[in-house]
Protein backbone atom coordinates (compact mmCIF):
# COMPACT_ATOMS: atom_id res chain seq x y z
CA UNK A 1 0.00 0.00 0.00
CA UNK A 2 1.49 3.36 -1.08
CA UNK A 3 1.75 6.35 1.10
CA UNK A 4 -0.64 7.92 -0.51
CA UNK A 5 -3.26 5.01 0.44
CA UNK A 6 -2.15 5.29 4.06
CA UNK A 7 -2.48 8.96 4.72
CA UNK A 8 -5.78 8.91 3.65
CA UNK A 9 -6.87 6.29 5.76
CA UNK A 10 -8.76 8.10 7.98
CA UNK A 11 -11.70 9.14 5.72
CA UNK A 12 -13.85 6.52 6.44
CA UNK A 13 -16.90 7.38 8.65
CA UNK A 14 -17.47 3.93 9.95
CA UNK A 15 -14.15 4.62 11.88
CA UNK A 16 -14.40 7.75 13.41
CA UNK A 17 -18.02 6.21 14.81
CA UNK A 18 -16.08 3.21 16.37
CA UNK A 19 -13.81 5.61 18.02
CA UNK A 20 -16.76 7.51 19.33
CA UNK A 21 -18.12 4.40 20.90
CA UNK A 22 -14.70 3.32 22.77
CA UNK A 23 -13.92 7.29 23.98
CA UNK A 24 -17.87 6.94 25.62
CA UNK A 25 -16.25 3.93 27.64
CA UNK A 26 -13.02 5.73 28.28
CA UNK A 27 -14.73 8.92 29.82
CA UNK A 28 -15.13 7.06 33.45
CA UNK A 29 -11.72 6.02 33.07
CA UNK A 30 -9.39 8.24 31.36
CA UNK A 31 -6.49 6.17 29.40
CA UNK A 32 -2.75 7.62 30.48
CA UNK A 33 -2.68 10.17 28.02
CA UNK A 34 -5.65 11.73 28.49
CA UNK A 35 -4.62 12.18 32.36
CA UNK A 36 -1.09 13.66 30.81
CA UNK A 37 -2.54 15.87 28.49
CA UNK A 38 -4.73 17.66 30.91
CA UNK A 39 -2.10 18.09 33.14
CA UNK A 40 0.15 19.59 30.57
CA UNK A 41 -2.37 22.08 29.88
CA UNK A 42 -3.19 22.96 33.49
CA UNK A 43 0.05 23.23 33.71
CA UNK A 44 1.36 25.73 31.51
CA UNK A 45 -2.06 27.57 31.80
CA UNK A 46 -3.64 27.81 28.68
CA UNK A 47 -6.44 29.94 27.79
CA UNK A 48 -7.30 28.48 24.51
CA UNK A 49 -6.06 24.96 22.50
CA UNK A 50 -6.44 23.79 18.66
CA UNK A 51 -6.84 20.22 18.36
CA UNK A 52 -5.13 19.16 15.48
CA UNK A 53 -6.36 15.71 13.75
CA UNK A 54 -9.04 15.92 16.16
CA UNK A 55 -10.99 13.27 14.77
CA UNK A 56 -14.49 12.69 16.51
CA UNK A 57 -13.53 15.22 19.13
CA UNK A 58 -13.66 12.98 21.97
CA UNK A 59 -10.97 15.73 23.09
CA UNK A 60 -13.82 18.16 23.17
CA UNK A 61 -15.68 16.56 26.55
CA UNK A 62 -12.07 15.87 28.20
CA UNK A 63 -11.57 19.70 28.48
CA UNK A 64 -15.00 20.65 28.91
CA UNK A 65 -14.70 18.27 31.80
CA UNK A 66 -11.75 19.14 33.21
CA UNK A 67 -10.32 22.52 31.54
CA UNK A 68 -13.61 24.41 32.08
CA UNK A 69 -11.88 27.80 31.30
CA UNK A 70 -10.16 26.65 28.56
CA UNK A 71 -11.55 27.38 24.90
CA UNK A 72 -11.15 24.61 22.74
CA UNK A 73 -11.69 24.54 18.28
CA UNK A 74 -11.27 20.89 16.80
CA UNK A 75 -9.75 20.49 13.13
CA UNK A 76 -9.22 17.56 10.75
CA UNK A 77 -9.10 17.00 7.44
CA UNK A 78 -11.82 14.01 7.13
CA UNK A 79 -15.27 15.94 6.78
CA UNK A 80 -17.08 12.80 8.02
CA UNK A 81 -15.08 13.24 11.71
CA UNK A 82 -15.96 16.59 11.53
CA UNK A 83 -19.29 16.04 10.64
CA UNK A 84 -19.82 13.88 13.83
CA UNK A 85 -17.77 15.83 15.73
CA UNK A 86 -20.33 18.67 15.33
CA UNK A 87 -23.23 16.13 15.79
CA UNK A 88 -22.25 14.96 18.97
CA UNK A 89 -20.28 17.85 20.82
CA UNK A 90 -20.29 21.72 19.55
CA UNK A 91 -20.82 22.58 16.52
CA UNK A 92 -19.01 25.78 16.56
CA UNK A 93 -15.99 24.29 17.66
CA UNK A 94 -14.75 22.17 14.88
CA UNK A 95 -13.95 22.90 11.66
CA UNK A 96 -12.72 21.14 8.37
CA UNK A 97 -8.68 21.79 7.66
CA UNK A 98 -5.82 19.34 6.66
CA UNK A 99 -2.49 19.85 8.95
CA UNK A 100 -0.68 20.83 6.01
CA UNK A 101 -2.83 23.24 4.99
CA UNK A 102 -2.51 25.27 8.42
CA UNK A 103 -0.73 28.89 8.48
CA UNK A 104 0.73 30.89 10.84
CA UNK A 105 -2.59 33.52 10.82
CA UNK A 106 -4.68 29.60 11.76
CA UNK A 107 -2.51 29.31 15.10
CA UNK A 108 -1.28 32.14 16.31
CA UNK A 109 -4.81 33.00 17.94
CA UNK A 110 -3.94 29.92 20.44
CA UNK A 111 -1.71 28.96 23.14
CA UNK A 112 -1.17 25.51 22.36
CA UNK A 113 -1.51 23.28 19.21
CA UNK A 114 -3.07 19.98 20.36
CA UNK A 115 -1.75 16.76 18.70
CA UNK A 116 -3.94 14.18 20.38
CA UNK A 117 -3.21 11.23 17.49
CA UNK A 118 -2.05 12.61 14.57
CA UNK A 119 1.48 12.37 14.10
CA UNK A 120 1.56 8.72 15.47
CA UNK A 121 -1.00 7.50 12.42
CA UNK A 122 0.35 9.46 9.22
CA UNK A 123 3.27 8.08 7.15
CA UNK A 124 5.13 11.27 6.95
CA UNK A 125 4.98 12.38 10.39
CA UNK A 126 8.39 14.09 10.34
CA UNK A 127 7.55 16.46 7.45
CA UNK A 128 4.00 17.46 9.25
CA UNK A 129 6.10 17.99 12.67
CA UNK A 130 8.33 20.04 10.52
CA UNK A 131 5.54 21.77 9.10
CA UNK A 132 3.92 22.53 12.51
CA UNK A 133 6.96 23.70 14.27
CA UNK A 134 7.93 25.99 11.16
CA UNK A 135 4.65 28.24 11.68
CA UNK A 136 6.04 29.21 14.76
CA UNK A 137 3.04 28.11 17.49
CA UNK A 138 3.42 29.18 21.14
CA UNK A 139 3.59 25.85 22.58
CA UNK A 140 2.38 22.22 21.04
CA UNK A 141 1.69 19.31 23.33
CA UNK A 142 2.29 15.97 20.95
CA UNK A 143 0.44 12.73 22.97
CA UNK A 144 1.53 9.16 22.29
CA UNK A 145 4.36 9.88 20.63
CA UNK A 146 6.58 7.48 19.70
CA UNK A 147 10.71 7.66 19.36
CA UNK A 148 13.35 5.51 18.62
CA UNK A 149 16.99 5.19 18.28
CA UNK A 150 16.48 4.14 14.95
CA UNK A 151 16.01 5.94 11.73
CA UNK A 152 12.60 7.00 11.76
CA UNK A 153 10.19 4.34 10.20
CA UNK A 154 6.71 3.17 10.54
CA UNK A 155 4.68 -0.16 10.98
CA UNK A 156 1.21 -0.85 9.46
CA UNK A 157 -1.98 -2.49 11.42
CA UNK A 158 -5.50 -2.82 10.62
CA UNK A 159 -7.42 -0.14 13.13
CA UNK A 160 -11.22 -0.66 13.93
CA UNK A 161 -10.89 -3.28 11.59
CA UNK A 162 -11.98 -1.21 9.22
CA UNK A 163 -8.70 0.46 7.77
CA UNK A 164 -4.93 -0.32 6.96
CA UNK A 165 -2.72 2.82 8.97
CA UNK A 166 0.66 2.85 10.50
CA UNK A 167 2.08 3.34 13.24
CA UNK A 168 4.56 5.98 12.82
CA UNK A 169 8.20 6.18 15.49
CA UNK A 170 10.50 9.08 15.09
CA UNK A 171 13.86 8.91 15.28
CA UNK A 172 14.81 10.95 18.49
CA UNK A 173 17.70 12.75 17.55
CA UNK A 174 16.06 14.30 14.59
CA UNK A 175 13.36 15.18 17.17
CA UNK A 176 15.63 16.55 19.55
CA UNK A 177 17.04 18.49 16.57
CA UNK A 178 13.90 19.98 15.24
CA UNK A 179 12.93 21.21 18.29
CA UNK A 180 16.09 23.10 18.70
CA UNK A 181 16.20 24.59 15.08
CA UNK A 182 13.08 26.10 15.74
CA UNK A 183 13.71 26.85 19.78
CA UNK A 184 11.10 24.63 21.44
CA UNK A 185 12.53 23.23 25.08
CA UNK A 186 10.67 19.98 25.25
CA UNK A 187 9.04 18.65 28.53
CA UNK A 188 8.13 14.90 28.94
CA UNK A 189 5.86 13.05 30.69
CA UNK A 190 5.07 9.38 29.62
CA UNK A 191 5.15 9.66 26.12
CA UNK A 192 3.41 12.95 25.95
CA UNK A 193 5.78 15.96 24.81
CA UNK A 194 5.23 19.45 25.67
CA UNK A 195 6.76 21.89 23.43
CA UNK A 196 7.38 25.31 23.79
CA UNK A 197 8.92 28.20 22.06
CA UNK A 198 11.37 30.50 23.49
CA UNK A 199 13.04 33.27 21.55
CA UNK A 200 16.20 32.73 23.02
CA UNK A 201 16.65 28.96 23.60
CA UNK A 202 19.77 26.95 24.04
CA UNK A 203 20.54 23.84 23.20
CA UNK A 204 17.56 21.78 24.39
CA UNK A 205 16.89 18.29 26.08
CA UNK A 206 13.80 16.07 26.64
CA UNK A 207 13.46 16.15 30.43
Amino acid sequence: MSNTNLGDAWKNKNVFRKQLELNMNEFSSYPPHWNASVQLIEHFNAINILDVGCGCGSFYKVCQDNLPNVSYTGVDYSEDAVELAKETWDPSSFFVKDVLDLTKEDIEPYDILYMGALLDVIPNADDVLEHILSLKPKSVIISRMKLTNEDSYFDTYTAYDEITTCAFYHNVENFVDMCNKNNYTITNIQDNYHLKRECDAGPDQIK
